[in-house]
């Protein structure tokens, strides 16, 4: 068998394609083996006699070597298992938004070899600007590797056997009867991702998945990465496009980017620039009971440890795709003691049925943390207020505790919440997962505007015990709910449990009047600096109190700037 050993610098001369080329970090030393569908049999690898199976190529690389895909008409089928460092490569166009006709660089696996997966990664390996098209299950599989690389690929139509992958565990969901749950007996299964990352024991390890198109598979996720055990891992995903992908008939949920950490394991995650759009099935179409879809999904289960930073995020949901739970972004933690921030910057989510973004405590003892900079979350196309859960029914932002002991904390700055088919923020506990009270929820808004929603824009809500509630809004627009009663003031907040200590304050911020503006069950609201609508505060019908205080004292005379 002929060996093309080269340099660096040759090897990507040789590739001829700026897209294909050899990484600069590649080795100094290596051999490119050449593998085109279309060739014919006994080739040699070379550019002149190329492989005709990817399994040819397997077989006589070693590690560092390059697999160059020749493009064709053809697809070559089988799997490719990589070795250390080698880089499996597609030759020019870039798939990327290439005509499905054209040639390409094309794989797939539809036999069993590699569990159906089209690609496996190893330490240090690149998979770059390949059409990886009906894979049995993935397209991109690596389990506890590190330095791998996933770039500019186009993965569409895989997990054709419709294995089982990400696993959301089961868990109590709230009721708005206190203490009271529904049993989510199994949790939520999803289907194979197109690319998937999976580590139980390999520690500082790397990941980079940047520049891929996820699309149109009946029966799998997106992008997944999933830790447990001792793992630690620093994951970049970046400028994605995930669309076009459907729950299918044996899962309950679907994600576009999922993020899971078990165990004690540790995951730090960098999501920038991804985009996903048409998540569901064609016939959940604005209805109760349909995919449980999520744009950008990150899971803290038991005692690990989870990250991520979202930043230039745009989910949109035009078609209305999607269950009532499913949402834009949502952070949720299951089992006890998980720690779990996120960031979320310069971003948009919209259309989705349930709540646009979600921040949940469904286990015990959890310590939570949301971030929200420059975002922007609207115009939910759920149901609204169903009266039976107090999630899931259309707001823009939730956030909460389900579980005894936790610790939520989410601070929103210079974001929209706007045109919600419930309320803009609903702040709230329920504890129906272990036992005694929600350790604290901590909230601060500012330079935010929370407008136009169906039923309120703020809403705050204690079902059962709460030791520290803390909910200070400054320099925000909550104006014009459009909502009807009470319950849909722009302002609502209702102990309906006990809270051991509780700050709510509202401060040069807009509270639209005459009519249910504010309302107060047993808690102590200070509104002070407040535009009511009008000078000198609120009406006599702007405000109901019951059990609990509003200090609406030192109004303000006209209304700020920063409101609508």
């Amino acid at each position: 068998m002929k060996h093309l050993v080269a340099t660096g610098a040759v090897i990507a001369a040789a590739l001829a394609c700026p897209l294909a080329a050899v990484p600069s970090d590649a080795a100094v030393a290596t051999s490119v083996w050449y593998v085109a569908a279309h060739a014919r049999a006994a080739g040699d690898g070379s550019a002149q006699r190329p492989f005709d199976q990817l399994a040819d190529a397997e077989h006589a690389s070693r590690a560092g070597d390059v697999v160059y895909v020749l493009p064709s008409a053809r697809m070559l089928d089988g799997g490719i298992r990589l070795k250390p460092r080698q880089t499996l490569v597609g030759g020019c166009p870039a798939v990327r938004g290439l005509a499905a006709t054209a040639k390409a660089a094309r794989l797939t696996n539809t036999t069993t070899r590699l569990a159906g997966d089209a690609v496996r990664l190893s330490d240090g390996a690149t998979v770059r600007n390949l059409r990886i098209t009906g894979a049995r299950r993935g397209a991109v599989y690596g389990v506890d590797v590190t330095g791998v690389r996933v770039l500019g690929n186009d993965v569409s139509g895989h997990n054709t056997s419709c294995t089982p992958g990400f696993l959301i565990p089961q868990f109590n969901a709230p009721t708005n009867l206190p203490g009271v749950g529904i049993p989510i007996v199994g949790g939520l299964p999803n289907g194979w991702a197109g690319v998937m990352i999976d580590g139980g024991r390999r520690t500082g390890a790397t990941a980079t998945i940047s520049g891929n198109v996820v699309r149109d598979a009946v029966c799998g996720d997106g992008i997944d990465v999933r830790t447990w055990g001792t793992a630690s891992y620093q994951v970049t995903i970046s400028g994605n496009e995930v669309h076009h992908l459907q729950q299918g008939e044996d899962f309950k949920s679907l994600l576009a980017i999922g993020l899971q950490t078990r165990g004690h394991s540790e995951l730090v995650a960098s999501v920038t620039g991804n985009v996903q759009r048409d998540l569901g099935n064609p016939d959940d179409l604005n209805v109760v009971v349909g995919a449980d879809s999520e744009g950008v999904f990150v899971n803290g289960v038991g005692p690990s440890t989870l990250k991520a930073t979202v930043e230039r995020n745009i989910y949109t949901n035009v078609r209305g795709l999607g269950g009532f739970s499913a949402n834009g972004l949502e952070m949720v933690t299951m089992g006890a003691g998980s720690r779990v921030d996120v960031v979320v910057r310069d971003s948009h989510f919209s259309g989705s049925p349930g709540d646009v973004i979600e921040e949940g405590a469904l286990g015990t003892n959890a310590r939570l943390s949301m971030v929200l900079e420059r975002v922007t979350a609207e115009r939910s196309t759920g149901i609204g207020n169903t009266a039976v859960v107090p999630f899931n029914n259309g707001d823009c932002l939730l956030a909460g505790s389900l579980g005894a002991g936790n610790d939520i904390r989410l601070t929103v700055r210079d974001s929209v919440l706007r045109g919600c088919s419930n309320n803009g923020l609903s702040v709230g506990s329920n504890v129906v997962n272990g036992s005694g009270p929600t350790n604290s929820i901590d909230v601060l808004v500012d330079r935010t505007r929370i407008t136009g929603n169906r039923g309120g824009n703020l809403g705050i809500r204690n079902f059962t015990g709460l030791r520290s509630l803390s909910v200070k809004v400054r320099r925000s627009d909550l104006a014009g709910s459009r909502g009807l009663g009470s319950a849909f003031a722009d302002v609502a907040a209702e102990d309906l449990g006990s809270t051991d200590h509780s700050v709510i304050e509202i401060s040069d911020s807009c509270v639209d009047g005459p009519l249910f503006a504010a309302h107060v069950v047993r808690y102590d609201v200070a509104a002070r600096q407040v535009w009511w609508g009008q000078p000198g505060g609120p009406g006599p019908l702007a405000t109901t109190v019951l059990g609990g205080s509003l200090d609406s004292s030192s109004p303000l005379g006209e209304r700020p700037a920063y409101c609508g």
